[in-house]
């Protein structure tokens, strides 16, 4: 499928190793945000409060968007369901000072004027849930046949409890453009135009979760996915997040689980087609295994790969406190090689409103550190927060894959046939760069009415050596640190009651170009349920043969018809011009975005 050109690299530009902040009801989430809001809120339902809080704080550490609210009053409701009532305190009155007008400010209200008398602590906010009971018939309520009352009087018997948790979209993207290409020599006459549509395609998807207790055990059924129809190739393409069922042992905490899933540690690997199991020992240690087919992409089909994933874990919880230390090594082969071999270690704690997470991992196949990185927020004395990340990793993730970089071979079996084993790993690690970033973001309050967000990203990228085993390969240089940094205001209630208001401006120092962006929004509330957010980015790139300047305006119109459901459409476009020495390139780019979506 074509995929959007100039507005998806501007895009993805301003976001590298940035925490923009937006507004909550302005930003669409990310399938990856929704996942994650999905799986904290599955971990608070299951009563799994130190994963929980992992998964909401870094949520809450992400740009604003539409689940930044509701992260912030769980994370309150899973501390305080915890015992923690000091940090729950704390993190209602953030909720407060960041959401005054929210739609869960009330029920805040309400849960920290209780912990302030010294009512006992309250269970998370319930999900929607089915309780398979008997329910007092009245008057109005419908007969029920003899068979389903019976049923329902033996469900109630045996305590199952059904929920049902889910999130249903769908939407239709179109993007197309113009390109005007002048040669300015030798004939400034001599006008080339295209044009194209990037994108014509009507998505729908799907995150859904029936959880079913009883006194003995838990079962979990999961879906997560998108079905896309490409209108301009005829295409229809499955992304498979996840499909699983997981098996639950209360007594014992053993949890089996079968299918498609995001795997935990997830340094072991992103996702797999297979089968995992977690056993608490009881002796504040979780064993963990995994043995499934890898996957590189959610695009991937179910069970179609040809490498295998053997993977195992130990994780000592609670350790030093309220940290969790895990060890874990991973092995990915196919038929006699082995792809990759993996040992590392993980260590994540959460304490006097900070939290750190910290990985590192050794490839013993290629001898070769694979990946550093530490991340931690902290929340400060005025309820700032501040949040970072040091990381240093291969890019690609090294294994023998990357050897086919460059390469006529469509197989690594083919190359290693041709030139052998070692000669292959050295191809691998010559084609994996070394990337190193240092990030810093800041978050806090002006005063009643504005916000202030910082941010900045170092980012270097190794060279690559030039290889001559197979075809040869030219040598990549070091492009050198480049910076990402940017500023942004974010007012409520500045021109008009409960209004949204977002002024920005960014830097990007880039290899041959800086670039320049200046960003401006506003949330309009033309009525209770209704809110339209025209948004101008104005940009200069400043490029080493000539320059670049465009203006990308937009609007967001959403209509939130009841708590579960809402329509958002979006419009825009992106006009530049480049001019060079001996060009000038004029493009024009309209998208339309239309969609709904209801949860469940």
């Amino acid at each position: 499928m074509k995929q959007i050109k100039s507005i998806g690299l501007l895009v993805l530009a301003l976001q590298i190793g940035q925490a923009e902040l937006s507004a909550a009801q302005t930003a669409q989430p990310s399938a990856a945000v929704q996942n994650l809001m999905q799986q904290a809120e599955q971990a608070a339902d299951a009563q799994e409060y130190l994963r929980a809080v992992q998964l909401l704080t870094r949520l809450i550490a992400m740009p604003e968007n539409a689940y930044s609210a509701r992260a912030q009053e769980l994370l309150g409701n899973v501390r305080e369901a915890n015992g923690q009532l000091a940090h729950a305190k704390a993190e209602y009155e953030i909720y407060l000072q960041k959401y005054p007008n929210g739609e869960g400010a009330a029920r805040v209200r309400a849960r920290l004027n209780a912990i302030l008398s010294g009512a006992a602590p309250m269970p998370p906010n319930p999900p929607a849930a089915v309780v398979v009971a008997t329910p007092p018939r009245t008057a109005t309520a419908p007969r029920r046949t003899a068979a389903a009352t019976a049923a329902a009087a033996d469900e109630a018997a045996t305590g199952t409890v059904v929920r049902d948790r889910g999130h249903f979209s769908l939407t239709y993207r179109y993007n197309e453009g113009t390109t005007e290409i002048t040669d300015l020599t030798p004939d400034p006459d001599d006008i080339t135009e295209e044009d194209d549509t990037f994108e014509n395609a009507l998505v729908a998807g799907l995150n859904y979760t029936r959880t079913i207790d009883n006194a003995d055990r838990r079962v979990r059924l999961t879906f997560s996915g998108l079905l896309e129809h490409d209108f301009e190739e005829g295409d229809t393409d499955l992304r498979l997040s996840e499909a699983l069922v997981a098996f639950e042992d209360k007594a014992s905490g053993r949890v089996v689980t079968v299918g498609r899933q995001k795997l935990d540690p997830r340094a072991i690997a992103y996702r797999t087609d297979g089968v995992s199991l977690k056993w608490p020992t009881g002796s504040g240690v979780t064993l963990g295994a995994v043995l499934g087919q890898v996957v590189e992409s959610s695009r991937d089909d179910f069970l179609s790969a040809d490498r295998w994933l053997l993977g195992a874990s130990a994780t000592w919880e609670d350790l030093g406190g309220a940290g969790d230390l895990t060890v874990y090594t991973a092995m990915e082969r196919e038929d006699s090689l082995t792809y990759r071999h993996a040992l590392g270690v993980e260590y994540q704690r959460s304490f006097d409103g900070m939290n750190l997470y910290a990985n590192a991992e050794y490839d013993l196949k290629f001898e070769e550190i694979t990946r550093l990185l530490v991340t931690g927020s902290a929340r400060l004395e005025n309820n700032a927060r501040v949040t970072g990340r040091l990381s240093h990793y291969r890019s690609p993730q090294l294994n023998l894959d990357n050897a086919l970089i460059g390469q006529g071979a469509t197989t690594v079996e083919d190359l290693v046939a041709l030139f052998g084993e070692d000669a292959v790993e050295d191809l691998a690690i010559a084609r994996s760069s070394k990337v190193t970033t240092l990030g810093l973001t800041y978050y806090g309050k002006l005063n009643e009415s504005w916000d202030l967000s910082l941010d900045g990203t170092l980012f270097n990228q190794s060279s690559k050596p030039a290889t001559t085993t197979g075809t040869p390969v030219a040598a990549v240089p070091d492009e050198g640190v480049r910076g990402y940094y940017g500023v942004r205001f974010t007012g409520s209630s500045i021109l008009m009651e409960d209004d949204r208001v977002n002024l920005g401006l960014r830097y990007a120092d880039a290899p041959g170009s800086d670039l320049y962006v200046a960003d401006g929004s506003i949330r309009i509330p033309v009525a209770e349920n209704i809110h339209v957010s025209p948004r101008l980015r104005v940009g200069y790139r400043d490029l080493a043969d000539g320059d670049e300047t465009f203006v990308m305006p937009s609007v967001n119109f959403r209509y939130k018809i009841d708590r579960s459901t809402s329509l958002q459409f979006d419009a825009g476009g992106r006009w530049s011009q480049t001019d060079t020495s001996t060009t000038r390139e004029k493009q024009k780019e309209l998208y339309f975005i239309a969609g709904v979506s209801k949860s469940f």
